[in-house]
């Protein structure tokens, strides 16, 4: 754990006298004892992370220069939660990567008219050894290309074979092609490819890839990778529903099946322009988007089968300025992760890539702004510590607007079966507590309003860290229980816990708080 007793700092909140602020309103929050039989277990990995395919070398470097600055991270994220994240690497730009295998350099690349990510790319051997330089203990879902006809299956088949080979025991999933379901009528398949299409050419990649690597029968594939699902209840539509029915965990092949979403688009063919307002700080809209993997994760369960939003984030189009890289992206990160762990969604994959707005972090200098954190990596550190050594359980107790809160549970010993059911020795580990009423830096810091919330009989001693900022709208002055993060990964600051004395806790608009048991 990050936050030994010997280092608890009993402090009130940095900004302001916490006992001295403006209540604007009182809430009395209800705990029950236990979660609803049914949730799912979450690990302390809950929060992972995917990178754009061809940003790895940025954010990992190589086994000649190692990015330490990204390893640093990652490590303080296994500090506090007891497991790594899951680093998946896919996303637009697995998909134009050509294998070359007597290409003597890790990545060559051209870009066109978009800035963000590169046209083309070509990868070789040397590509590989940015798999090795992360801490140790890591593992990786591989994203490979997905071209159509044989040369298609031999590209991945020359991607795939090394990959096997040189990660080893780190590769926990390949992935093949990513949002397909975006193809039919484009230059990578006919307008006539199907569900049905994609499933038995599916399959068929990946038994050559089992066969090739002495893998054969072993699930050892993330599938889908479908663009985010709107629609439900058709078999022809492009979900996990459809692929399921199709038979594509029929062979053992599949260990996860992912869909990606996002809160609000940044492409040019937008049709509205997002704001933290409508699309972050608002739980409706967040939950309206959730009920389709809700729905998706139900059935998937239902047939044996885990599901994952195996790519998000804010903003689709790589994120927007002043949207997802300022601090009410990081609580709506809060809000997101907590809200669907109390789903069957077993994992969910942040994306990144190294220009990319809502990324968790800059992994390299660009001009004269050096690698850093950035918003979304303060709240991977507080779901990081909510969920720390993982057998948690999420139960939703306050759903509103602008408000929510979360019992986090520890989900026992005995069987994950029978914990789901309700057996097991279960207690409450934490409360999350998210007020995404909207706040601005320039606003009179003395008239911030707080909600006071009154905690169960039981409740007092909580040690309490809190996710603040002077304002949602900037990315300046963001810190997790008194501490910010320097341009080397470390802390700086003393660690800012505050003690519950009594039965009420205050806070304040654009914050989160974590009251840990």
């Amino acid at each position: 754990m990050l936050f030994p007793l010997s280092l608890l700092v009993f402090t009130i909140y940095p900004f302001t006298n916490v006992w001295a602020v403006v209540v604007s309103r009182n809430l009395t929050l209800t705990v029950p004892s236990s979660p609803p039989a049914g949730k799912q277990i979450v690990d302390g990995n809950y929060q992972s992370y995917s990178i754009e395919f061809s940003y790895m070398l940025d954010y990992a470097g190589n086994l000649s220069n190692p990015n330490t600055f990204s390893s640093k991270l990652l490590q303080n994220l296994k500090d506090i939660s007891g497991a790594y994240p899951i680093v998946r690497a896919g996303g637009t730009t697995q998909n134009r990567a050509v294998w070359v295998q007597n290409q003597t350099v890790a990545l060559i690349q051209k870009f066109g008219s978009n800035p963000d990510q590169p046209s083309s790319l070509s990868i070789g051997p040397l590509w590989l050894e940015s798999f090795k330089t992360f801490p140790k203990g890591i593992q990786y879902i591989f994203g490979l290309s997905f071209y159509d006809g044989d040369y298609g299956l031999q590209q991945t088949l020359l991607e795939a074979i090394p990959a096997v080979k040189e990660l080893g025991s780190s590769l926990y999933a390949f992935e093949i092609g990513n949002e397909v379901d975006g193809w039919p009528g484009g230059s990578r398949r006919p307008a006539n490819y199907t569900v049905q299409s994609y499933v038995d050419q599916w399959l068929m990649f990946a038994k050559a890839i089992g066969n090739a690597t002495n893998t054969q029968g072993q699930p050892l594939f993330q599938a889908a990778a479908f663009e985010a699902p709107r629609h439900l209840g058709d078999t022809s539509l492009w979900n996990a529903e459809s692929i399921l029915r199709d038979g594509i965990a029929k062979t053992g092949l599949v260990k996860t099946i992912s869909d990606h979403d996002y809160m609000g688009s940044n492409c040019p063919a937008r049709t509205q322009i997002a704001t933290l307002e409508a699309n972050l700080l608002n739980h409706t809209h967040m939950t309206s988007i959730a009920y389709y993997h809700d729905y998706l994760g139900n059935y998937s369960v239902s047939q044996g089968t885990k599901y994952v939003l195996g790519e998000t984030n804010s903003i689709s189009c790589q994120g927007q300025l002043n949207v997802s890289d300022v601090f009410g992206a990081a609580l709506w990160a809060v809000d997101y992760v907590l809200y669907m762990s109390s789903l069957n969604v077993s994992r969910l994959y942040f994306h990144a890539g190294t220009p990319y707005r809502y990324s968790a972090w800059q992994p390299i200098a660009i001009g004269d702004s050096p690698a850093h954190v950035k918003a979304l990596y303060y709240s991977n550190l507080f779901t990081a510590t909510a969920f720390a050594a993982g057998n948690k359980q999420v139960s939703v107790l306050v759903n509103e607007t602008f408000f929510t809160a979360y019992a986090v549970y520890d989900a026992g010993v005995g069987r994950e079966e029978e914990k789901r059911k309700g057996g097991g020795d279960k207690r409450l580990t934490g409360l999350v507590l998210v007020n995404l009423q909207l706040w601005n830096s320039t606003m009179d810091a003395n008239k911030r309003p707080y909600t006071s919330v009154k905690l169960p009989k039981g409740c007092e001693g909580g040690k309490v860290r809190r996710l603040t900022s002077p304002g949602a709208e900037t990315g300046d002055g963001m810190t997790f229980a008194g501490r910010s993060v320097a341009l080397n990964g470390e802390y700086v600051g003393k660690e800012a816990v505050e003690s519950i004395g009594g039965s009420e806790i205050k806070i304040a608009a654009s914050e989160a708080i974590l009251v840990s048991f």
